[in-house]
Parts: C-alpha cells; sequence; structure tokens
C-alpha cells in the first residue's frame, strides 16, 4: 500500500490504523493526495504515520496502566486478615507459557485456583466487615420488630377482650327485650 521504507513503522501499527491512514490520504478534505504519490516517498505521509504511531502507543501505554491500577488494589486485598500472610502467584517466564501449552493449562488452573481462594478471602473478609458495620444496626431493627410484634400481640388479645364483653353485653341486651 505505502512506499517500502514505511514498513518500520507500519510493521508497529493495527492493519486497520494503516488503512484508515491510507483513506485519509486520498480522501482529505484540504489537500488529498493522488494514489500514485502514496506508493513514492513524502516526508508529509512518514510524519503523519509517525504521529498515528506515537498516538497509538500512548493510548497501549494509558491501557496499560489502568490495568495496572486496577490489578494493585486486588494485591493489597490479598492479605488474609486472620493469618496476615500475603499470597502470591508464581508466573514463569512468558516464553516457556507460550511454547508449552500444557504448561499454560496447568498455569491456568493454579490461577484460577488462587482466585477461588482470593474470592472466598475476600467473601469471608466481606461477611465480617458487613457483620461489624451492620451488626448492631440488624440487633436494633430486630428489637423494634420484636417490640412492634409484642405490642401488636397485646392489641390483638385486648380487642379479643373486648369483643368477648361486647358478646356478653348483646346477649344480655338480647335476653332483655323480650321483657
Amino acid at each position: 500500500m505505502f512506499h517500502p521504507d514505511y514498513n518500520s513503522i507500519i510493521t508497529k501499527l493495527p492493519k486497520s490504523l494503516v488503512k484508515r491512514a491510507f483513506h485519509r490520504f486520498l480522501h482529505h478534505s484540504r489537500s488529498p493526495i493522488a494514489s500514485e504519490k502514496i506508493f513514492e516517498k513524502c516526508d508529509r505521509i512518514e510524519a503523519y504515520l509517525y504521529h498515528t504511531l506515537e498516538i497509538y502507543e500512548k493510548g497501549l501505554n494509558r491501557k496499560r496502566k489502568k490495568q495496572i491500577q486496577t490489578i494493585e488494589p486486588l494485591e493489597n486485598l490479598s492479605y488474609n486478615s486472620k493469618a496476615s500472610v500475603k499470597t502470591h502467584t508464581i508466573m514463569t517466564n512468558q516464553e516457556t507459557q507460550t511454547q508449552d501449552t500444557t504448561l499454560n493449562c496447568n498455569h491456568e488452573e493454579e490461577i484460577n485456583c488462587h482466585v477461588k481462594k482470593e474470592l472466598d478471602s475476600l467473601f469471608q473478609q466481606l461477611l465480617e466487615y458487613n457483620e461489624k458495620t451492620f451488626g448492631s444496626l440488624m440487633q436494633e431493627i430486630t428489637k423494634q420488630l420484636e417490640e412492634r410484634v409484642n405490642a401488636n400481640n397485646k392489641l390483638r388479645s385486648e380487642i379479643e377482650q373486648q369483643k368477648i364483653k361486647l358478646y356478653k353485653a348483646e346477649k344480655l341486651l338480647t335476653s332483655l327485650k323480650p321483657q
């Protein structure tokens, strides 16, 4: 697509960005470049490709930083509050991981096992935190509920007693009417 001198830049860019750059040169609103000229060496094309590469690499770096920032808080939570022992994941060399797929499976299983343990630990810590934080509140709510249930039961028994008295009064009135 482009002049061979640009291969060092183009190989570092994804195909979609190279294709987009080619399209922009052909259809630029102010000064489009003819398709024959794209195959020739041009400072403008080289500068634009370097600029695109720079923006692409900055984006990748930002993405990596975000991934690292999301991983670091999880590492802080990996302390077991009871045992005060930090668990570590042992990672081997990336080259050996890509060379041997069976090792990859074992590492995935180890990582999955480690993640499950961490999740269990975090779940337990969350339960303990919730008990500490909301335990007294729940006790207060439970106490209020029991008081209301007891008050309702007292009112029901009073209502039943009043119904009995009313029934007796009605019975007395019906017995007095015919006389």
